[in-house]
């Protein structure tokens, strides 16, 4: 387990992408959110990495976590501050799937109101951006989801004409929370070559490869965009509504 402290103003540069490829929807004639959404979705973010010794088996009850909960959406953001260190003569691993926003990401969370085991570290798991535990602890994961469930808004993903359409209802009209898309493979396997995992075949589960603002609640009750498909069986996605700075997830939706 590793763990870094320097926030770097990550306040001011976080980005995560910030460019929207996303298209207002007009008027396409689409149910509501409210007429199509399923019941909420509880959120699982896992930060992990490929040059972590202790990450495979969070990573492994990750996915398993995923075949029992159907309910809910989990995610793998593997981070960077991994690739650097060296681990003998097996020498550094660099994680394909790494990303220095990643990094951000996980560093910010240290930075709000979390409960549990905070700090910047791997295997770490964030529920429902309110509670952080080390790794993952299935039955301890499964009490934390039933009991911060996010039912602020409403949010609903439906495949229309080779796209896919977004609604996020917005009831209390609440303003300033992000909305964003992630995309991410269903599953990985990679052969590692270095690094304190060397020679190890390594299994991972909605490995995050984009992270993109569609935009951020701005006091209407519904607001809608259209989105890329997904390009094949292999990949995925979702859409998460954050209180802003990451702050308590409001509601999540996993794309068809």
């Amino acid at each position: 387990m590793v763990r870094t402290n320097s926030a770097q103003s990550v306040l001011k540069r976080l980005s995560f992408g910030m460019i929207c490829a996303c298209i207002s929807v007009m008027s396409l004639g689409i149910a509501s959110a409210a007429d199509t959404a399923s019941k909420p979705v509880g959120v699982v973010e896992l930060f992990t990495s490929q040059g972590c010794y202790s990450c495979p088996p969070a990573d492994k009850n990750l996915a398993e976590l995923i075949a029992a909960e159907p309910d809910m959406l989990a995610l793998e953001f593997h981070v960077d501050y991994w690739n650097d260190l060296v681990w003998g003569s097996d020498g550094t691993w660099q994680d394909p799937f790494s990303k220095a926003e990643y990094t951000q990401r996980q560093r910010l969370y240290d930075l709000v109101a979390l409960q549990g085991r905070r700090g910047v570290y791997t295997p770490q798991a964030i529920i429902n951006g309110q509670y952080a535990l080390v790794g993952i602890n299935k039955q301890q994961t499964r009490k934390v989801l039933d009991a911060t469930v996010p039912t602020d808004v409403a949010v609903s993903v439906n495949a229309v004409d080779g796209k896919l359409v977004v609604n996020v209802d917005n009831p209390d009209n609440l303003q300033g929370a992000s909305i964003f898309l992630a995309r991410f493979l269903k599953k990985t396997s990679t052969d590692v070559t270095g690094g304190e995992n060397n020679r190890k075949q390594l299994h991972n589960v909605n490995v995050v490869t984009d992270y993109q603002s569609l935009g951020r609640l701005a006091g209407e009750s519904q607001h809608s965009f259209v989105v890329a498909a997904n390009a094949d069986s292999n990949t995925g996605c979702a859409v998460v509504v954050q209180s802003e700075i990451l702050g308590p997830i409001l509601g999540a939706a996993v794309c068809p």
